[in-house]
């Protein structure tokens, strides 16, 4: 069972909880899913194939070429890409989704109305703001649902950066946060980074407060106090990501194909 399957029957077997929910969203997000095509892609041009449901059209994607073999029952023109391209795509059509239809697992069905909330959720921006930290201070709890998160989202842009830790700290004597430090970061990373962390935090229902990011060079002074009282985000040896800086700076310099 791939990790969109489970996280859709945890969402299934959690029908109130809103964090399974979010939890499946976030999945979704990262999953490379096999949208079916009337015919072969053209000049970076693809042409799903629709159902059409009380009047409105469903692109049909699926998380597997055997799930997709399944439905379709022949050889079948598909192309592959992320969830999160694919929402965008869609929702620049008004076309909703229709996940794993006809297969035993994963099935649903998303109007366009939850494609257009769930891009905006993917295209929040963290706001930027420059202020003087006080005090940093042990963390006295944070989740392991969200530190687990966090470990999994980031891997990928393992080699970008040189260590994560998560901390509180104190901007002044009624004000206290979380923060995430990110150390050493490549600066062609840095952007790409928050916006995983911050999708990491839309996709949960837990309420934490406030949680800030910031970046340190490696050998700041204050990373020292940081790894005295942290929590550090531990990753993979570089060695042991192949080519992570590479796949991840290609990944963002593909452009989305065009939907016909």
């Amino acid at each position: 069972m791939n990790q969109l399957n489970k996280a859709f029957l945890e969402m299934s077997q959690n029908p109130e909880s809103n964090d399974a929910r979010l939890k499946y969203y976030g999945v979704l997000a990262d999953t490379n899913l096999f949208l079916l095509l009337e015919q072969e892609p053209s000049n970076e041009i693809l042409e799903p194939k629709f159902i059409q449901l009380e009047g409105k059209n469903f692109a049909l994607a699926f998380d597997s070429e055997e799930s997709l073999s399944e439905f379709y029952g022949e050889a079948a023109a598909f192309a592959e890409v992320t969830g999160r391209v694919l929402a965008k795509m869609l929702l620049e059509e008004k076309i909703g989704l229709g996940i794993n239809l006809g297969v035993s697992e994963g099935e649903l069905l998303l109007p366009w109305e939850i494609i257009e909330w769930f891009v905006n959720v993917l295209d929040e921006t963290p706001n930027l703001v420059q202020t003087t930290l006080e005090k940093f201070l042990p963390v006295k709890a944070f989740p392991e649902i969200i530190f687990k998160a966090l470990q999994e989202k980031l891997e990928p842009a393992v080699g970008l950066f040189d260590e994560i830790w998560i901390c509180a700290v104190a901007y002044n004597e009624d004000e206290i946060s979380h923060l995430i430090c990110l150390m050493g970061v490549q600066n062609s990373a840095q952007q790409a980074i928050v916006k995983s962390i911050n999708e990491v935090l839309s996709f949960t229902d837990i309420d934490l407060g406030n949680i800030d990011v910031a970046h340190f060079s490696y050998d700041d002074e204050v990373c020292t106090k940081i790894r005295e009282i942290g929590i550090k985000l531990e990753f993979p040896e570089v060695s042991e990501v192949k080519n992570a800086a590479r796949d991840v700076k290609k990944k963002a310099a593909l452009q989305p194909p065009k939907l016909r």
